[in-house]
């Protein structure tokens, strides 16, 4: 006959029958079992209309019994892959979404939310935590950044001094610069007014 999967159960089947009335394996075996009281019926009736209108004898009728159990037995298999995309179709249908809650489970979620509270409460400090440290981090960040750009300016402003200080001092290495530059100071030393306070020769310390 059709073969059928004996129905097992479980949460899924629960939960099916709390939304529909029914779950997904009852329903398969009961199209199952219609599908094979269908074809047995159909099959008998018209072993019945042979033997009432015709003049069969016992073998006959014999005969024509194990004829019938064989169309049967045939039509059963034959509905077999048919009655295997009904049972698809009957679990894509029946099937409920793993976010959908049920009326019945409501209790059950209120008697839960405070522990998840507990948890949510949890995992919101322990969030802000991480914030704060990550803000914290970026402040000493921005600080060391713009420490080191200062230490950088003086750095650079200590470079351009010593540059300074190196062309003086090779200036001061030529001698004959140095000549210059003390005739000239001299010579405005000696034009001032209150150059007369200072010794002409400054250089010769």
């Amino acid at each position: 006959m059709i073969k059928t999967k004996p129905w097992i159960g479980g949460s899924d089947e629960e939960y099916e029958t709390q939304h529909f009335g029914f779950g997904a394996q009852r329903l398969k075996i009961a199209v199952r079992q219609m599908v094979e009281q269908k074809i047995t019926s159909g099959v008998k009736d018209m072993e019945s209309y042979l033997q009432e209108s015709l003049d069969l004898n016992e073998t006959d009728k014999t005969t024509l019994t194990k004829s019938c159990d064989k169309l049967i037995q045939l039509y059963c298999d034959r509905a077999g892959p048919s009655l295997d995309i009904i049972d698809e179709e009957i679990e894509r249908v029946l099937r409920i979404p793993p976010n959908v809650l049920l009326p019945e489970d409501e209790p059950q979620l209120e008697q839960t939310s405070d522990e998840d509270f507990v948890k949510l409460k949890e995992e919101v400090a322990d969030l802000r935590k991480r914030v704060e440290r990550g803000v914290l981090m970026e402040v000493l960040l921005n600080a060391e950044e713009e420490e080191l750009a200062t230490v950088e300016n003086v750095c650079e402003t200590a470079k351009k001094d010593m540059e300074v200080l190196d062309l003086l001092y090779k200036s001061t290495c030529n001698n004959e610069s140095l000549k210059t530059i003390q005739h000239e100071t001299q010579f405005l030393c000696a034009r001032a007014s209150f150059a007369k306070k200072y010794p002409s020769n400054i250089f010769d310390e």
